[in-house]
This record gives structure tokens, sequence and C-alpha cells, in this order.
């Protein structure tokens, strides 16, 4: 670490915190924050979204356990290991995913569901991991073939195998998705 690297990271959970809404599901995040409502101190969206890596609980919830484990704030961690699994036992939530990218759909909660639960403190997220993959491949079948990272069938297959294989990818691919 390097200074003031602690002092950052509290500062950012603790503006995550801030914004912070319960649902019946569990805990959720706005997908986005306009300047306007940061000045109000509150969002206009009234309920989860999409849960994707790259905005929504999904995606939020693995900066925070990431956070929390590089902390010691186990508490953190037990809360963004929840906050996942609200959400992927919500079906109101799931339903939310229409298409297989990595960026914001199938592809994208699958790995961010296995990056956060090999290093979850049990094993329910990773009980998850068999049903986002058969939602990840039937996605597939339906949606138009193109070969991108984020929004293609390459980072499906680089989701799938990962799931599959049960072991961090060699290449380091979802590093610069702020995963690993």
């Amino acid at each position: 670490m390097v200074d003031g690297h602690t002092d950052a990271i509290a500062h950012i959970c603790s503006w995550l915190d801030s914004w912070q809404h319960d649902h019946p599901a569990g805990p959720w995040w706005p997908r986005t924050i306009t300047l306007n409502e940061a000045r109000a101190g509150r969002a206009q969206q009234r309920g989860p979204l999409q849960p994707s890596w790259c905005y929504g609980t999904p995606g939020i919830a693995r900066a925070q356990q990431l956070a929390a484990l590089t902390t010691g704030d186990t508490a953190r961690q037990r809360a963004a290991e929840t906050a996942l699994l609200g959400c992927l036992r919500d079906p109101a939530q799931l339903a939310r995913i229409i298409g297989p990218s990595l960026c914001h759909g199938a592809a994208g909660l699958l790995h961010t569901t296995w990056r956060t639960a090999t290093d979850a403190a049990t094993g329910e997220l990773a009980a998850c991991l068999p049903d986002l993959a058969v939602l990840l491949v039937e996605q597939l079948r339906t949606a138009p073939r193109n070969v991108e990272l984020l929004e293609g069938g390459t980072g499906a297959a680089l989701a799938l195998h990962t799931a599959a294989t049960g072991t961090a990818p060699r290449s380091g691919w979802d590093t610069c998705l702020l995963l690993a």
C-alpha cells in the first residue's frame, strides 16, 4: 500500500455507504448519480435496476468486498457478499438481465459472482454459479453474434471458461474490469 491508501478506501466506502438503499432482496446502489442528485443527497432511482458488473449491486459489492479484504474489515466483507447474494436471489433483478454481455449482461454477472465467491467467507455465492452459467448460455442462444470482449461472445466465453474450470484467468483478462 501507499501513503493514504487506507484513508482513500475508507472515504470511498463511506461515500458508497451514504448511497446505499434498502430493498426486500437486500441493499442496492443507484446506477448513476447526477450532479444534482449528489447536491441534493438523494437519487431519483426508486429501486435496483440491472444487476451488472459495470453499474449495479454486483460490481459495487465486489468493489466493497475487495476493499474489506484489503483493510481486514470482516463486517464490510459480509455485508458486500450478502448484498450480492440478495441480488442473485431476487427474480425481479435477474429478469433485467436481457443479454449475454460481460459489461452489463449475464457474462458479467457470472464472472463478478465467481470472483466474489472465490474470496467469500461462505459457499452461498458459489452455489449460485451453476444457475448463472445456465442463464448465460440461454442468453447466448438468442444474442446477435459478435466477438467483442465487453459486448460479445469473447467475454461470455471467458466467463464461462473461468466458471467451468474454477480457476482464475492466467491471462489476467479480468484485471481491466477491476474484479481481480
